[in-house]
């Protein structure tokens, strides 16, 4: 999985740009167009975080565990909403934001929470955290499937009876490379330099291999209710980011201040080349990576 550290150099960094950039509450995940690409980068986050409180039932009242919580984008529906959300970060920087926004978030693992001291929960979201729960060391030794099982068994004992998880993450696509192609010595425009461009950017993460994998590691613990693919909303999405990705007067200040990064980070330059050549795009378009979103319902204790 990847480290505190890991996540501190991918999300810490652009802290303070990427809130400038698409607000406080910045939700650097996919949004969710439902068909049309007329809406605004706002109106289509906003669409995602309504499907997710419909999908999962809440209501006034509700209490919701949010899995890497960012910046709190789903913190804040869920506060609009009446209900309450409670947040966990690997990010200091993306904690503290929240915090300073009145938000309930955490710097925790769920690796090594004691589910007993959350309590019980109407709800749990996930959004754009689980491709980062597996390292590619960890796949390699063969580990990956143990964590998801590991993961969902966490999330089951912490819903109430017929509680449901939204999950939303991305996959390997159907023209994924394989872990020998994966290389920044590879040819520039192939898929192989492509993603490893993109590990740069996403330190110690290995995405599942598709939904499959999802559903296979969750039998034990939940019922599939809902799926879909987000692949072609990302990509939109990422179009919508991209035009905003300029230095004004509101974000100026923000940038200059991850220049220091260039000191302690010697993978910075790789991550910078990663945003300005849209690798994450590329990876989406040329269907390297997909994108799905499953909710999930608890199975009871016998199983029935």
């Amino acid at each position: 999985m990847a480290t505190q550290s890991q996540i501190g150099q991918t999300y810490n960094y652009m802290d303070e740009f990427f809130r400038a950039t698409y607000g406080q509450h910045a939700d650097c995940t996919a949004a969710m167009y439902n068909g049309t690409h007329s809406q605004t980068l706002e109106e289509a986050q906003h669409a995602k975080h309504q499907y997710i409180l419909t999908q999962l039932g809440i209501a006034a009242g509700h209490r919701v565990l949010d899995v890497g919580c960012g910046w709190g984008p789903v913190l804040h529906s869920l506060r609009q909403h009446g209900a309450e959300g409670v947040g966990i970060t690997l990010s200091t920087r993306q904690a503290e934001a929240c915090r300073k926004n009145g938000l309930n978030a955490h710097i925790a693992d769920w690796k090594y929470i004691d589910p007993s001291s959350l309590g019980t929960f109407d709800g749990i979201v996930s959004v754009g955290a689980f491709e980062h729960f597996c390292s590619k060391e960890e796949f390699l030794e063969g580990k990956q499937a143990e964590i998801y099982k590991r993961f969902f068994t966490f999330c089951h004992s912490l819903l109430r009876p017929g509680g449901r998880f939204y999950l939303q993450t991305m996959t390997w696509g159907r023209n994924a490379p394989s872990v020998a192609e994966i290389s920044l010595r590879a040819k520039k425009a192939s898929n192989g330099y492509i993603v490893a461009l993109a590990e740069k950017f996403y330190p110690g993460s290995w995405l599942p291999r598709d939904e499959s994998q999802i559903t296979e590691s969750a039998r034990a613990c939940f019922n599939v209710v809902a799926s879909n693919s987000g692949r072609l909303d990302y990509m939109q999405t990422i179009k919508h980011w991209n035009q905003r990705l300029k230095v004004t007067t509101s974000n100026s200040v923000a940038l200059f201040s991850t220049l220091r990064y260039f000191l302690i980070d010697r993978n910075l330059r790789f991550k910078l080349m990663s945003l300005v050549r849209g690798c994450q795009y590329k990876c989406f378009e040329r269907e390297i990576m997909d994108h799905r979103r499953v909710v999930l319902e608890k199975i009871d204790s016998s199983g029935s």
